[in-house]
C-alpha cells in the first residue's frame, strides 16, 4: 500500500538527508509508488527549495543553503515550542527586546500576548506581523529584504539597531563551527550588532543543529549569557562550551 503523498514526501526528504542523493527507480520501489509519482515529488520538493534534480534522481542542496522560513517552521516544532515557552520566563514587562528573523523566535513572538509593555524590535517580517496585532510597541528595523528568509538586512537595519540598547536579545542559528553559524552574510552582519547592543544575550538553538555547521560564524559561545535547548548530550555539551547557563526545556 502507498503512503499518503505528504508522509511520503518527508520520507524522502529524510532519505536524501541521510545519503546526499537518490534515484528515482529505488525511490519508487522503495515507496511502492510509479517513478511518475516520484518524479512529481521530486518537483514539489525542488520547488519548495529543498532539494535539486538530478539525471535520474535528486539530491541535497549544497550544505550552505538557507532554507525558506516556512520549511524550517515545519522541522522540529515541537522542540522549538518548548523552547520558545521557556525563553518567555526571561523576558521583563516593559523592557526592550530584539527577536530575529529565526523560527523559534517567531514561536516565542506568539507568546508575548502573556507580557505587558513591551517594545519590540525586529528585523523579521513574520514576526513584525505578529507584534502589529498585540498591545506591544514594535519598531522594524527596516533595510533591503532577504526574501527567502522574510527578513531585512543590511546598512538601513543595522543602523535602527545601533541606536538602541537591548534589554535581551533572542537569537537563533543554523549549527555550530567554533560558535553559532549562519547561511547568510547580511545576517550574520545583524546578528553582530545586535550582540554589542544588549544586555542580556540569550541564544535560542533545538538539539538537531549541534552537529551542522553553516557557513559563517556570526559569534562565540562565550558572548552569550544563556542558551535554551531542548535537550543536550556530553558530546553536544563540548559544542557549546563557553556559554555559561545551558537551560533544557521541558
Amino acid at each position: 500500500m502507498s503512503k499518503n503523498t505528504d508522509t511520503r514526501r518527508d520520507e524522502i526528504y529524510r532519505l536524501i538527508l541521510a545519503e546526499g542523493s537518490v534515484r528515482v527507480n529505488e525511490l519508487a520501489a522503495r515507496m511502492e509508488v510509479t517513478t511518475e509519482t516520484i518524479r512529481k515529488d521530486l518537483n514539489a520538493m525542488e520547488e519548495r527549495g529543498l532539494i535539486v534534480k538530478t539525471h535520474g534522481g535528486a539530491e541535497i542542496l549544497n550544505s550552505y543553503y538557507q532554507l525558506p522560513l516556512d520549511v524550517k517552521l515545519n522541522e522540529h516544532a515541537y522542540e522549538k515550542q518548548l523552547i520558545a515557552k521557556a525563553a518567555l520566563s526571561y523576558i521583563r514587562d516593559n523592557s526592550i527586546i530584539f527577536l530575529d528573523p529565526g523560527s523559534t523566535t517567531l514561536y516565542l513572538s506568539k507568546y508575548l500576548r502573556l507580557k505587558k509593555g513591551l517594545t519590540v524590535v525586529t528585523n523579521s517580517l513574520a514576526i513584525a506581523e505578529i507584534i502589529s496585532e498585540t498591545q506591544h510597541d514594535l519598531i522594524i528595523a527596516g533595510g533591503k529584504l532577504q526574501k527567502r528568509g522574510k527578513s531585512t538586512i543590511g546598512t538601513f537595519a543595522t543602523h535602527i539597531i545601533d541606536t538602541i540598547v537591548f534589554d535581551t536579545c533572542f537569537l537563533g542559528c543554523d549549527g555550530f563551527l567554533n560558535g553559532p553559524t549562519t547561511f547568510s552574510h547580511e545576517e550574520l552582519e545583524v546578528k553582530q550588532h545586535v550582540l554589542k547592543r544588549s544586555e542580556t544575550s540569550i541564544l535560542l538553538c533545538d538539539s538537531s543543529k549541534y552537529q551542522k555547521h553553516s557557513t559563517f560564524t556570526f559569534a562565540q559561545c562565550q558572548e552569550f549569557d544563556v542558551m535554551i535547548t531542548d535537550a543536550i548530550s556530553e558530546k553536544d555539551a563540548a559544542v557549546v562550551k563557553g556559554i555559561a547557563n545551558i537551560i533544557v526545556a521541558e
